[in-house]
């Protein structure tokens, strides 16, 4: 993750004329009170999916002028409590602009306004989708944001509410070429523009969302997969965005994973290994509960998978072709299918690698499985000097059983 946040930082500016850049970790990519410590120590803001991701923030110490609260179903009370911390809010559709106008109305008139909001719109600049179709979220018919195909009826919203002074755009992430997101970039910038053509310039901070994928094929050093850079990121942007390092924004992205996926794996040990029709089956502790995307879409959402011994010795040949299961009563719960793999037996160590984001956070209750540990780990690659650190604990059969309460 340092790693990351390094890159990210040397490719973009770092001081702007007017306004500044603000990097944010979103939340729900790997929500644990560590990352966003982390985060925060590294200089990132935060940028919150629901109003419980804002105070998880916030209560591991996030400033509010460093977080961005979207949703696309917000209602009253969370957009006038959002006001109230101070922290950026972009609003989704129409109803949420009428709703913070209201909440505003009635701060102002128990004479508790907020001092500078910032408040904007998220724009759907309804582009073509990526190679995954759930992670392209300016579709057409996306259910996020503004549809832009009458850009005069968006300035004429930003007219209507003087109030708005933000404007947010997200194309999308994980399958979508970053060229892709800097065009969805240009859009917003347009109608930025179009909006502060005047005395005043109304719209002062520009939420560019986030927009590079992640490399699940290989390590990211020796190769097989896709590499991804912020620094082509970076020139895509100035490609289809001239000038807009230079127009007096104050300029935030809301990255994911491709900042903590290859910080986490996870390991788990095979519980019994079957054949049936001919397949060799291993059956671990992880699968449709911590791997959803994985299990229903596994051509979108492949992860590199290795098999170790019960001492911890990487096993090699014979490689067979393998499905590895997980624990839940579900036919899907499959984290791999047919996958040319050592061959696998009772009491190995499966590790899936880049697990850092999307993962724990997408934790399945179906079956009441006790979410498992995380433990972080510190030290030099080469060296056995390493340290280790409880991140959370796995939770107990009580606390599980609490939640049906």
């Amino acid at each position: 993750m340092e790693a990351q946040v390094k890159e990210l930082k040397a490719a973009f500016p770092s001081t702007l004329s007017s306004g500044r850049v603000l990097h944010t970790l979103a939340v729900k990519a790997n929500p644990l009170s560590k990352t966003i410590q982390k985060a925060r120590q590294l200089g990132l803001g935060a940028e919150c999916a629901s109003i419980a991701e804002v105070s998880q923030a916030l209560r591991n110490g996030i400033h509010p002028q460093d977080v961005i609260y979207d949703s696309p179903a917000k209602t009253l009370g969370e957009i006038r409590h959002a006001l109230g911390l101070g922290v950026l809010i972009n609003l989704d559709n129409s109803s949420e602009i009428q709703k913070a106008r209201d909440a505003l109305e009635t701060l102002k008139k128990e004479g508790k306004s907020p001092e500078n909001p910032r408040i904007g719109i998220r724009i759907n600049p309804q582009m073509e989708p990526g190679t995954i179709a759930v992670t392209s979220t300016s579709t057409k018919t996306s259910k996020f944001g503004i549809a832009t195909e009458d850009m005069d009826s968006v300035i004429e919203l930003y007219k209507a509410h003087p109030f708005l002074n933000a404007l947010h755009v997200h194309t999308g992430s994980q399958g979508c070429p970053m060229e892709l997101s800097a065009r969805g970039i240009a859009r917003a910038v347009s109608i930025a523009r179009k909006v502060n053509n005047g005395a005043k310039k109304q719209i002062e901070h520009l939420d560019i969302g986030g927009g590079v994928p992640a490399d699940y094929g290989s390590d990211g050093k020796t190769g097989g997969g896709e590499l991804f850079r912020f620094e082509d990121y970076r020139k895509a942007i100035d490609q289809f965005a001239p000038g807009i390092w230079d127009e007096g924004f104050s300029i935030y992205t809301e990255m994911g994973r491709s900042l903590t996926s290859k910080m986490g794996w996870t390991a788990s040990r095979v519980e019994a290994v079957k054949e049936s029709g001919g397949r060799r089956i291993a059956i671990c502790h992880v699968g449709a509960d911590l791997f959803v995307r994985t299990a229903y879409q596994p051509q979108n959402w492949p992860h590199r998978i290795s098999v170790f011994s019960s001492e911890g010795n990487p096993k090699e040949a014979p490689f067979l072709h393998q499905d590895i299961a997980g624990p839940l009563c579900f036919s899907g719960d499959l984290i791999a299918t047919k996958r040319s793999l050592p061959r696998i037996d009772e009491g190995d160590i499966i590790v899936v690698h880049d697990t850092g984001a999307y993962t724990y956070s997408m934790f399945s209750r179906y079956n009441s499985r006790l979410a498992p540990s995380v433990y972080g780990y510190y030290g030099l690659e080469g060296h056995e000097d390493i340290s280790f650190e409880l991140v959370k604990a796995a939770e107990t059969v009580e606390q599980v059983v609490k939640f049906w309460d």
